[in-house]
């Protein structure tokens, strides 16, 4: 992981932290000169705040929030974070039906498409659909400046699509779940193997090497691998299945943690 936190804002700064990535939650903070926006908060409000606390963030300064889709370990944080903070939310029409029971009736919602373009100070959120067994879920590719962020977790294979809005990334967040041996050697029973496996399920550790294959570029700095499985994985497995594909690339590689928050990583 890369050493030392950045945590004091000023000119031109563009970072982010994984606050949060696994089956038990997943958020991913991002802040810039002008804005400060989550990706998904699967985490309660004590956890986000001790997890910003690490960065030296506080919830309140939460500019927006954008949710990926409506499950639980994405969503389960929302309705406490905009209750207390009015903290606006932006997401699918399909994710907000399906999540209308997490989040009061007259939240702050502000429907987006799935391809979409989202404009939050000096950042711009783009929306990109992803294959998932979810109503209607969303990757995103951050831009400020020049410089580019791709988040994309939770989904079943690679589309023609998805590499092409993730081309000439500065910084990829990029989901690697899996090894399919222990999967199948596994405890699951077989109706989740067979869900995880599909084409709506998520990526394997060898999917997100093909993806990696093709949109690493010499300008890559920073790939983080997320939403490691804890039963169906290992950190180095899913390293050296990266690295295999990166070889001797420069990229700044490592697996994002359940538990434990990223420092705040620049995106250069």
């Amino acid at each position: 992981m890369p050493a030392g936190a950045t945590p004091q804002k000023g000119k031109n700064i563009f970072q982010f932290s994984v606050l949060a990535s696994g089956s038990k939650g997943n958020s991913v903070y991002i802040e810039s000169e002008q804005a400060s926006i989550l990706i998904d908060i699967g985490i309660g409000p004590r956890v986000l705040k001790k997890r910003l606390e690490h960065i030296r963030r506080e919830p309140q300064e939460i500019t927006a929030l954008f949710l990926t889709h409506e499950h639980s370990d994405h969503i389960s944080g929302a309705g406490a974070l905009t209750k207390k903070h009015s903290t606006p939310i932006y997401g699918t029409r399909g994710t907000r039906e399906a999540m209308h029971r997490h989040v009061s009736p007259d939240v702050d919602w502000r429907t987006i498409q799935q391809e979409d373009e989202t404009i939050v100070g000096d950042l711009m959120v783009e929306s990109f659909a992803t294959p998932h067994d979810a109503a209607e879920s969303v990757a995103y590719v951050v831009r400020c400046g020049s410089k580019k962020l791709g988040h994309i977790t939770d989904l079943g294979k690679v589309t023609p699509s998805i590499v092409e809005k993730l081309q000439d990334c500065d910084t990829l967040l990029v989901e690697s779940n899996h090894d399919e041996r222990m999967l199948v050697d596994g405890f699951y029973p077989w109706p989740l193997k067979q869900r995880i496996q599909s084409d709506v399920g998520h990526l394997s550790n060898t999917a997100c090497a093909d993806l990696l294959k093709q949109v690493k570029h010499d300008a890559l700095k920073t790939v983080v691998l997320m939403h490691l499985s804890e039963s169906n994985n290992h950190p180095e497995i899913a390293m050296d299945s990266a690295r295999r594909v990166l070889g001797d690339h420069p990229a700044t590689l490592f697996p994002a943690r359940q538990k434990h928050p990223s420092v705040l990583i620049p995106v250069v």
